[in-house]
């Protein structure tokens, strides 16, 4: 069987993919053994499973293809699936190989076994066994090309192995396969034959390959007679002509919001972050609303009936720009003149008055490096970033919203680190930090890595929600420990940083940012009510 594995370890060098996480085990050694004997591969070995899998989502998101990793047989199976589910929500690629009993064993009650044949099958693209007697009929480049073309996402590789499960005399020998060749199928886009209106949104959800059309975006853009709004996980948020769009759909009047909704509504990408623009377009829907989408990739979050417009995002903004250059610019001045507004309105209550994570993710993202890449756990700190795109530079912007759950964060932050010679930057929260500290135990973890961890003691955005008992929600919603980052750090030799207000905070975060001996932990302490007394503030600008 050693063999066969190293066959399919060649093909998936041949497909290009060149990083490889093993989570030690003994039923995956031949596989692990494989990979690590390939020169062609940088391996990492990864101990908890969970992790390693959100480490190598985030490889594969900051480098756009596919990466590997590996586990043995039973729940180590299991502990990759919260990550499958983000990479299949999210269109990342992975290529998950796991170890497994002879299918006669299943159900023997013999150990680390489980029913592992199919078992992500809701949350997969593609998945296969490859045990001694699918090994011939094994159509190698069909099945590992499903993880990029034509959806990006994970494909699964169940390996049936008996024991024994290596031999000291084992050689590996790597049949050298043709590098595989993407040969995408043209498209022939469709665009509505239709007399375009006035009032225009085009939105650009969250995204991993809109550099592809970005050069466009931007030329529609500086146009100023179509609305551009680009989510924060987008890539497009410093191109985009209205910053602060999430603050006007959030809090414009209901006079002001009637003025400012779209006749159409044409969408790019995916999901967006912001809960305030999936209401302005909910309760205000236009009278069309257009997906474009090269790869079928549709939904419906605004309830809005989308019609899919098959065509490349590029082509389609190329046609936008010919065919609006002589359009009125009322409706875009419209909203122009309401972002002024509110960028007025706003102005004092974003200076540091009141110290908060608000202000203080202010604070990061305008004393951050623009090459930096920043990584946005889910909660608030996501949030504040998407109310502050803005004050964003050209920064590259991850978040896991897939799923948008807060297992694997630090993890996934890793592994962009791992990924880059820039700084990664993750604002995370204390609840997230400390649901994946397993994320810190990685000997990969670079130098660049820093971690703003804000501390309110529990998770804040359960303090926005009206109704519980103020006990009540502290002890089973918040769930505030009391707990700080010290003793995580020293364990892992990761240098600490903290600050409890503004004089500490701009002592210590120029000495955070620029320490390059280790990663670094930064750790921003918060009285709890500052950020409530911050959000009741921010609701009422617009009646001051």
């Amino acid at each position: 069987m050693q063999s066969s594995i190293n066959n399919l370890v060649s093909h998936i060098y041949a497909l290009g993919v060149r990083h490889a996480l093993l989570c030690p085990g003994n039923r995956n050694a031949q596989i692990t053994l494989s990979f690590a004997n390939h020169k062609g591969f940088k391996c990492y070995s990864i101990v908890d499973e969970r992790s390693a899998a959100f480490t190598a989502l985030g490889i594969a998101s900051y480098i756009k293809f596919p990466v590997v990793v590996v586990c043995t047989s039973g729940t180590a199976v299991l502990n990759f699936y919260p990550a499958i589910a983000e990479a299949f929500y999210s269109q990342i690629p992975l290529i998950i190989i796991t170890a497994d009993r002879l299918p006669n064993l299943i159900d023997q009650w013999e150990g680390q076994t489980i029913r592992q044949n199919q078992i992500y099958e809701k949350h997969i693209l593609a998945s296969y066994s490859y045990g001694f007697k699918d090994v011939k009929s094994f159509d190698f480049e069909k099945n590992l090309l499903k993880c990029v073309y034509p959806v990006k996402g994970p494909i699964h590789i169940n390996i049936p192995l008996d024991e024994p499960h290596f031999e000291k005399s084992q050689k590996f020998h790597f049949p050298k396969i043709k590098k595989y060749l993407i040969n995408k199928e043209q498209l022939e886009c469709k665009i509505p034959n239709v007399i375009l209106p006035q009032k225009i949104i085009v939105f650009a959800g969250a995204d991993a390959d809109s550099s592809k059309y970005k050069r466009e975006f931007e030329a529609l853009s500086k146009q100023k007679n179509i609305v551009l709004l680009a989510d924060i996980l987008s890539g497009l948020h410093n191109v985009q002509n209205i910053k602060n769009w999430d603050v006007v759909c959030n809090l414009s009047s209901n006079e002001t919001i009637k003025s400012i909704c779209p006749d159409l509504l044409i969408t790019i990408g995916k999901f967006t972050v912001s809960k305030s623009f999936k209401l302005f377009i909910k309760q205000n829907k236009p009278k069309a609303h257009w997906h474009i989408t090269a790869n079928g990739t549709i939904a419906d979050p605004y309830q809005t009936n989308p019609v899919e417009v098959k065509c490349y995002e590029n082509l389609f903004l190329k046609y936008l720009i010919n065919e609006t250059k002589k359009s009125e610019n009322k409706f875009f001045n419209k909203w122009l003149e309401v972002s002024h507004y509110f960028d007025k309105k706003s102005s004092e209550l974003f200076k540091p008055k009141i110290f908060n994570e608000f202000s203080v993710t202010k604070f990061i993202i305008e004393n951050t490096d623009k090459n930096s890449s920043l990584y946005l756990s889910n909660g608030m700190p996501i949030r504040y970033a998407s109310y502050l795109s803005g004050f964003c530079k050209d920064f590259k912007i991850f978040g896991n919203r897939g799923t948008s759950g807060i297992d694997g964060i630090s993890s996934s932050a890793a592994g962009v680190s791992m990924a880059n010679k820039n700084k990664t930057i993750l604002i995370t929260g204390d609840i997230s930090f400390f649901y994946d500290i397993n994320g810190l135990w990685n000997k990969y973890l670079s130098k660049n890595f820093k971690i703003v961890v804000f501390n309110n003691n529990g998770g804040g955005i359960f303090r926005l929600i009206n109704g519980p008992d103020e006990k009540l929600r502290e002890e089973y919603l918040s769930a505030g420990t009391g707990r700080n980052c010290i003793s995580v750090a020293e364990s892992f030799g990761i240098t600490y940083f903290s600050a409890k207000n503004y004089n500490e905070l701009n002592l210590n975060f120029k000495k955070f940012i620029g320490y390059d001996k280790s990663p670094a932990i930064f750790e921003v302490f918060f009285k709890k009510n500052n950020m409530i007394k911050f959000y009741n503030d921010f609701n009422n600008i617009n009646k001051k």
